[in-house]
């Protein structure tokens, strides 16, 4: 099923209001303090700004730190003090849908990098583990999930969830998108390298408009990450972006697009047939062994 959702009639206000919050990262995996820190936020996201859905960065509650030992150590606080637990009772509290990253530990003691959707009423809708870890440094600390995301509907609206490297396979989207998605959710921790300049500021933005879908974007904040959390429309172009308040908010408003995006029906145009050595295996790059990725 695609999500030509444009192609039908619409009501003429808002489907969503989506919050994006870009905060700092921890640096010691003290899971309490983020989870004030959300707390915190999702006040704020209801309260002053009647949002439906906030979404946080990637890994926040543990914070973005690439050592096995801090990692295993913030995922077992969160099992032993049910801070996911925790997290439902804000979700109802505030009646706000929260998506946060964690460091998520299963019985065969593998750590994950997850995502996890919760809507206003406590019910956990969505538990994404990151499909597309970035380098050895990440796949020292993690393991890899190996589903994409499902596409589960939140107030009516189809949403699907990306953690950071996903978004810069474009088979991600594009087959989350051909899921029936409306809206992606992304969760990253990308640095402030020069060399994510044209991810962030291009990439991102065209994963949008390639799809005709929303997209939400949230980073850690600098000078350690690269920030630039945004809102972006159908068209690519920016609803909102961060810049003095951490937290910003947009409407997903369907009728802003009808007549931008209308001309170029991408997922109605496209010939799969010619696209199959995509999943065939004989096409599957391999690195050399000595291979490094350029620290960023």
């Amino acid at each position: 099923m695609s999500s030509y959702w444009w192609i039908r009639d619409h009501v003429e206000g808002s489907l969503l209001r989506v919050a994006v919050f870009e905060g700092k990262s921890s640096t010691d995996g003290d899971v309490s303090l983020m989870l004030e820190q959300v707390e915190l936020q999702a006040k704020r996201a209801s309260q002053e700004h009647s949002a439906h859905l906030l979404v946080f960065p990637e890994l926040f509650l543990s914070g973005y730190i690439l050592n096995r030992d801090i990692i295993l150590s913030s995922a077992r606080y969160i099992i032993e003090k049910n801070v996911i637990g925790h997290l439902q009772k804000i979700a109802r509290q505030y009646s706000i849908a929260l998506l946060i990253g964690y460091p998520e530990l299963d019985d065969d003691e593998k750590i994950y990098n997850t995502a996890i959707l919760i809507n206003e009423n406590g019910d956990i809708l969505l538990n994404y583990r990151k499909t597309h870890l970035w380098s050895n440094k990440e796949r020292e600390v993690f393991a890899e999930g190996n589903q994409l995301s499902s596409i589960v509907e939140l107030r009516g609206v189809r949403v699907g969830i990306m953690i950071c490297y996903d978004v810069e396979m474009c088979e991600v989207a594009r087959s989350l998108t051909l899921l029936g998605a409306q809206l992606l959710l992304v969760a990253t921790a990308i640095s402030s390298s020069p060399r994510n300049d044209n991810i962030v500021r291009l990439m991102v933005p065209i994963r949008a408009l390639e799809n005709h879908v929303w997209l939400a974007y949230a980073n850690l904040s600098q000078p350690e990450f690269y920030g630039l959390s945004r809102i972006i429309g159908p068209d690519g172009n920016e609803l909102c972006r961060v810049h003095n308040d951490p937290l910003i908010v947009a409407d997903l408003i369907p009728k802003d697009y009808l007549n931008v995006i209308a001309s170029t029906p991408y997922m109605a145009d496209r010939r799969p047939s010619m696209y199959t050595m995509i999943h065939d295996s004989k096409y599957h790059v391999k690195l050399p062994t000595d291979y490094q990725y350029t620290d960023d």
